[in-house]
């Protein structure tokens, strides 16, 4: 922090993303206090991929970023996403598989780690990829997940890894 009271640029954006993950979790807890896990992670499902199309929409005009054609594409459009919204929530890997897939392999992941010091991992359904099928469908890109979206892959003791496979529009 500087002398006069504000931040440098670097430490506001990294607070703004630590208050929106208390936020987050916070919310997350009193939906499944209010209503159960069932509840709480349809809600949080249906959120994360409605906030994926609202904010996609949003950083791709910002940044100018081109239409999504190919699975190269898709990969400089999420790289670009992920670096804005919070690098530092995830460790992960992307490899490109054909003209139209890419995989994602999360290494570490902050919701992964959030529930399970909750404690209620082994109930929680995924809303960091509900998110990214939000980003493909506010960008207007059909495509497919596999395998389905469910519950945490990293809490049923499986490596959390996507296909995204981009289909003709």
């Amino acid at each position: 922090m500087t002398s006069n009271g504000r931040l440098a640029p670097a430490e506001r954006e990294a607070l703004l993303v630590q208050c929106w993950m208390a936020h987050d979790a916070r919310w997350f807890a009193a939906a499944a206090l209010a209503g159960g896990m069932e509840l709480a992670n349809r809600l949080n499902r249906m959120a994360a991929r409605e906030v994926g199309k609202v904010e996609v929409r949003r950083i791709a005009g910002a940044l100018g970023l081109p239409p999504v054609r190919s699975a190269d594409d898709w990969i400089r459009t999420q790289e670009a996403l992920i670096g804005l919204l919070g690098p530092d929530l995830l460790d992960y890997r992307v490899s490109k598989e054909s003209e139209s897939a890419c995989r994602m392999s999360i290494e570490r992941c902050f919701a992964h780690d959030q529930v399970t010091r909750a404690g209620v991992a082994e109930h929680y359904e995924c809303g960091i990829f509900e998110r990214v099928a939000g980003w493909l469908d506010g960008l207007g890109v059909p495509h497919e997940l596999s395998p389905p979206l469910g519950r945490c892959l990293k809490a049923q003791g499986r490596e959390c890894a996507y296909t995204i496979t981009l289909r003709p529009a």
